[in-house]
C-alpha cells in the first residue's frame, strides 16, 4: 500500500494552511480539498500496487578476490541485486550450488579451500516475497572462476551453466587427485552437555554432488570415542544417547569417498570441544567412612590384596588411574594394617565385580578415605585396572623351590636337541638326595603361589651360600633359572625371597631339596646280528638281534635302519632283544644299529648307537631289471609337460620306455620316483593319463612304502592286462616349477555399462594335475576363489556389471594336495563401469 503521510505533508507545504482554516465557512473550498486528497492516494495506491507484480531486477555475481584463484586459495562469490524487495533468498547455480538468505541486497557464498572442480561457470538467481507473492527473478549473466596451480599442467574445461557435464570433465579431470576440503563438526543441542543428557554430533563437508554418499569418522582427539557412518548426501549425525563423563573432549571429522574407483580422503578438520557438566555428581561418601567399609580382597589376608569399598549397599572397586602410594598409605591406616609397602595396579591381586568408584586424590596423612578429595570421575576405566595395596602387616607368602631334569639326560646327541625337562618328586622318606648327573641341563625354580604385588629380589642358596639370584616386579610370581649340573650345585638347596619396595622384608625360606651329582658313566655299545644270515630272500623271514654287555639289565633297545624307514623299541630280556622281520621286503635292505636305554639310580641313561650291519635281501631275479640309477642315465622320466618334476611316468626296460599302470598308483610310488629324479617331494600322484596317454608297454604295478630311494627297492604286483593307456600314472614333485595362470574377461573389452553380463576365467595352459585352490582379485584383495581337482586347468567367474566391479583383476591358484605351494599372481586386467556413454567415450562395442 501507499504512504500518503508525504502527499499530505507537500500539501501542506503548499498551502501553509488547511482550507477550512481561513476563517470562512466555505463548504465548496473543503469539498474540493477533500476531492484532491482522495485522488491523491487512489493515485499512489495503484502505483504501488503496480509494483507488486512487475518482475524482479536480474541479480548480478562477482568473485572475491578475482575471476582467477589458486589452488586450495579461498574464494568468496557475490550475488547482488537492486530492489526494494529485500529480505529475500540468492540462489548459486553451477560448480557450486547453494542456497543463502540476502543481507540487504547481497548475499555471500564462500569457499574456504578452491579445489579444481569448482572452475567453472557460476551464476546467480533472486527470490523474494512480495505481498503474499512469490516473485523469481531471472538468472544473473554466468560468469566463470578458473582455478590454476602454477605447480602442475592440468587442462580444465568449464561447460554452459545447466549441463549435466557442468561439475566437471571426466574425461580430463582425473578425480582421484582432487583434495576434498575440511569437514567441520558440531554439536546439537549446544556445546555443553549435561552427565546422562543425550548429544548429536554432526559431521558435514561442503562438496560438490559428485563427492556425496562417501563417509565420515568421527574422532575424539583425547579419549576412545570413535565411530564410522555412511554420509547422507554431505552430513552424518553420530548420537550418543546418555553421555558419560569420558565422552568430554575434543572431536574431530575426516570424510572418505570412493569416484571413479579411486579412494579420496579429506584430512581431520578442526576439533571443536565438547564440555560435559557432572552436575556436581560427585560420590557422596558417609564421613566417618568406617573400616568395616572398606576390605582387601585376594588370598592374602585382610592386609594384602584388591581395595573394594561398600557404597550405598553394595561393593566396588577402585579405578587405579591416579593410584599412588599416598592413597594406599591411607588404607593400610584405615585398616590397622602398619604402612603401605606397595600400590600395585592393573588388577594384581585379578579382577574384581560390581561398580568402579571414581579415584581419590589423598595426601597420605588421612586417617581414612573420606578425608581424601574425590577425582573426576572416568567411566571407561575397568576391572583390569583394579587398584591393590601390600601393607607392612600382611604375611609373607612361603615360596617353594622346585628342581626339574632332562628327559635322556645322558643321551650323546642332547646337546642337537631342545632340552625337555622333568619335574624331580620328592622321595617319600625323607631326606633322601636326587641324583644328578654331571653335564646334564637342569631347571631351578622358586615361585609364590600367586603373585607378589611388590617388587622383590628372589634368591636360590646351596648349604646355605648364594647359588643365584633375580630381581621380579608386581605380577611375577617369582624366578627359574636354566643350568648345566655339575659338583657346585651338590647339597642342600633352598630358596627365598626379600621386598625391595619401601621395607626390605625377608620370606620364610622354601623346602629343600638334598642333590647328589654324580659321574656320567656311559654304557658301552650294543651289538646287531642276524638270523639265519645277513642275506636274506625276498619275502622271507629274518631276526634281528641287540645285546649289550653291562650288569644295568631290564632296559630297552632300539633298532635303526640307518639308511630306510624301520625303527622299532623292544624291551631287553636281560642284555639283549629279537626283532622278527617275518616278511622281508626290499626296503629292508640297509644297514641296521642298536641303542640301549636303562634306568641307574632312579635316572634315564641312554648308550650310543653300536656298529651297524648290513641286511642284504635278495630277489632271486623275480623283480623288473630297471638299472638303479639317476635318471641322468635315461631309466626313468617324466613326459607330457616342460620340465622334468611333473608329467607321466615313463620307466625303460630292457632298451624299450614305457608307462606305469595306474591301478595301485598312490602317493607312496610318487614319492619316490620324485626322490629317485631329485626332484623333491611328491605333491600328486594323478592317474587316468592326467598327462596324456604315453605308447608301448605298459608295465606292472610296484609296490612302495614311500621311503624308498628308487622304484627297484619297492616290490612289484602282478602286472594287470587290462590296463590301457587311458591309464598311465603320473607325479607331479614339488620340485616341478608352477604354470602362471592368465586372467581374461569375456567380452574383452575395458568399459562396461552396469547391467551386463561378465564372466572373469583363470586358467593355466594345460592340467594341473594337482588338486588346488583358485582366486581371484580385485584391486588386490579376494574376490572370489573355487576349488578343482587333477583334470581342471582353471575357472571362471560370472558376474553382473555394476559400479562395485570396476577395478584391476588378477589371479592366482593353491595347491591343497599334500604341499601348499602357491603360484604367481597372473598379469592384471583392468575394468571401468560407467552408468550412461558420455559423448567422450568411444563406441560402444
Amino acid at each position: 500500500m501507499g504512504q500518503p503521510a508525504p502527499l499530505f505533508a507537500w500539501t501542506l507545504g503548499k498551502s501553509k494552511t488547511f482550507p477550512f482554516q481561513s476563517g470562512c465557512n466555505n463548504l465548496g473550498v473543503m469539498q474540493s480539498w477533500f476531492l484532491l486528497m482522495t485522488q491523491l492516494v487512489l493515485r499512489a495506491q495503484h502505483a504501488d500496487g503496480a509494483s507488486e507484480h512487475e518482475p524482479l531486477p536480474q541479480p548480478t555475481i562477482s568473485f572475491s578476490p578475482d575471476k582467477t584463484i589458486h589452488f586450495r586459495e579461498p574464494v568468496n562469490i557475490t550475488c547482488s541485486v537492486s530492489t526494494g524487495h529485500q529480505g529475500g533468498t540468492f540462489s548459486l547455480d553451477g560448480p557450486v550450488q547453494d542456497t543463502q538468505r540476502a543481507s540487504g541486497g547481497a548475499a555471500t557464498f564462500s569457499i574456504p579451500r578452491v579445489g579444481y572442480y569448482h572452475s567453472g561457470a557460476y551464476r546467480c538467481q533472486y527470490q523474494a516475497t512480495v505481498a503474499g507473492r512469490s516473485l523469481t527473478s531471472a538468472f544473473s549473466p554466468a560468469a566463470s572462476l578458473a582455478v590454476v596451480d602454477e605447480s602442475v599442467d592440468i587442462k580444465l574445461h568449464s561447460f554452459p551453466v545447466g549441463s549435466a557435464d557442468n561439475h566437471m570433465n571426466a574425461e580430463h579431470t582425473d578425480l582421484s587427485h582432487e583434495p576434498l576440503p575440511d569437514p567441520t563438526v558440531s554439536f546439537s543441542p549446544s556445546k555443553s552437555i549435561r552427565f546422562g543428557e543425550p548429544v548429536n554430533i554432526t559431521c558435514s563437508i561442503w562438496t560438490q554432488p559428485l563427492h556425496q554418499g562417501g563417509t565420515f569418522t568421527l574422532d575424539q582427539q583425547d579419549g576412545p570415542f570413535q565411530e564410522t557412518q555412511t554420509a547422507s548426501g554431505s552430513s552424518a549425525v553420530f548420537g550418543i544417547p546418555r553421555v558419560q563423563l569420558s565422552h568430554e573432549g575434543s572431536y574431530r571429522c575426516r570424510f572418505q569417498v570412493t569416484v571413479s574407483g579411486r579412494t579420496l580422503s579429506s584430512s581431520y578438520g578442526p576439533a571443536e570441544r565438547l564440555p560435559v557438566d557432572d552436575n556436581g555428581m560427585n560420590i557422596q561418601v558417609k564421613q566417618p567412612f568406617p573400616a568395616s567399609e572398606i576390605r582387601l580382597v585376594g588370598s592374602r589376608g585382610r592386609c594384602a590384596g584388591r581395595v573394594e569399598l561398600r557404597l550405598h549397599g553394595k561393593w566396588g572397586t577402585l579405578c587405579d588411574d591416579h593410584w599412588t602410594m599416598d592413597e594406599a598409605s591411607v588404607v593400610c591406616r584405615q585398616l590397622g594394617c602398619g604402612e603401605a609397602l606397595s600400590a600395585p595396579k592393573k588388577a594384581c591381586f585379578d579382577k574384581g565385580e560390581g561398580p568402579i568408584w571414581r579415584d581419590f586424590d589423598c595426601h597420605g596423612d588421612e586417617p581414612t578415605l573420606t578425608d581424601c578429595a574425590t577425582r573426576v570421575a572416568r567411566v571407561s576405566c575397568d576391572h583390569d585396572e583394579d587398584a591393590g595395596v601390600v601393607c607392612s602387616d600382611a604375611a609373607l607368602m612361603i615360596p617353594v623351590f622346585s628342581l626339574y631334569h632332562t628327559l635322556c639326560a645322558l643321551s650323546p646327541d642332547a646337546a642337537l636337541m631342545t632340552p625337555v625337562f622333568s619335574l624331580y618328586h620328592m622321595p617319600s622318606s625323607t631326606p633322601a638326595q636326587l641324583p644328578l648327573f654331571n653335564g646334564e641341563q637342569i631347571k631351578m625354580e622358586c615361585k609364590t603361589p600367586s603373585a607378589l604385588c611388590v617388587n622383590a629380589e628372589f634368591h636360590i642358596y646351596r648349604n646355605g651360600e648364594l647359588l643365584t639370584g633375580f630381581a621380579s616386579v608386581h605380577e611375577s610370581l617369582g624366578m627359574t633359572s636354566l643350568t648345566t649340573a655339575g659338583s657346585g650345585y651338590q647339597g642342600s638347596l633352598h630358596c627365598q625371597y626379600t621386598y625391595t619396595e619401601n621395607q626390605r622384608l625377608t620370606s620364610p625360606e622354601s623346602n629343600t631339596v638334598q642333590v647328589l651329582t654324580v659321574a656320567s658313566s656311559l654304557l658301552p655299545d650294543p651289538s646287531v646280528s642276524f638270523s639265519p644270515s645277513k642275506i636274506v630272500r625276498l619275502g622271507k623271514s629274518v631276526d634281528v638281534t641287540c645285546s649289550i654287555v653291562t650288569p644295568h639289565q631290564g632296559g630297552t633297545f632300539t633298532l635303526d635302519q640307518l639308511n630306510g624307514a624301520f625303527q622299532e623299541r623292544v624291551e631287553a630280556r636281560g642284555t639283549s632283544a629279537t626283532f622278527t622281520i617275518p616278511k622281508v621286503r626290499y626296503d629292508h635292505d640297509g644297514l641296521y644299529r642298536c641303542r640301549y636305554e636303562v634306568k641307574i639310580s632312579g635316572r634315564s641313561v641312554v648308550s650310543d648307537y653300536g656298529q651297524s650291519l648290513s641286511l642284504t635281501v635278495d630277489d632271486d631275479g623275480v623283480n623288473i631289471q630297471v638299472t638303479e640309477t639317476s635318471s641322468d642315465d635315461g631309466d626313468i622320466r617324466l613326459a607330457g609337460r616342460s620340465g622334468r618334476c611333473a608329467g607321466r611316468v615313463e620307466v625303460k626296460v630292457s632298451g624299450k620306455w614305457g608307462t606305469l599302470c595306474d591301478d595301485h598308483w598312490s602317493i607312496e610310488e610318487a614319492g619316490v620316483v620324485c626322490r629317485q629324479l631329485g626332484c623333491g617331494a611328491a605333491v600328486s600322484a594323478p592317474k587316468e593319463a592326467c598327462f596324456g596317454p604315453g605308447r608301448g608297454p605298459i608295465w606292472r604295478d610296484f609296490d612302495c612304502h614311500g621311503d624308498e630311494t628308487t622304484l627297484t627297492k619297492c616290490t612289484t604286483r602282478v602286472a594287470t592286462v587290462a590296463c590301457g593307456h587311458d591309464e598311465d600314472a603320473g607325479v607331479v614333485c614339488s620340485g616341478a616349477a608352477l604354470m602362471t595362470p592368465v586372467l581374461t574377461v569375456s567380452p574383452s573389452k575395458y568399459k562396461f555399462r552396469s547391467g551386463e553380463d561378465l564372466r572373469i576365467d583363470c586358467d593355466v595352459p594345460s592340467n594341473l594335475c594337482v588338486k588346488a585352490t583358485f582366486r581371484i582379485y580385485r584391486k588386490g584383495e579376494l574376490y572370489t576363489s573355487h576349488d578343482i581337482g587333477h583334470s581342471n586347468i582353471g575357472f571362471n567367474s560370472r558376474t553382473t556389471v555394476d559400479k562395485n566391479k570396476a577395478g584391476a583383476y588378477t589371479c592366482d591358484y593353491t595347491y591343497t594336495e599334500n604341499q601348499r605351494l602357491t603360484s604367481a599372481r597372473s598379469g592384471a586386467v583392468s575394468i571401468a563401469v560407467v552408468e550412461r556413454w558420455l559423448f567422450s567415450d568411444y563406441t560402444y562395442t
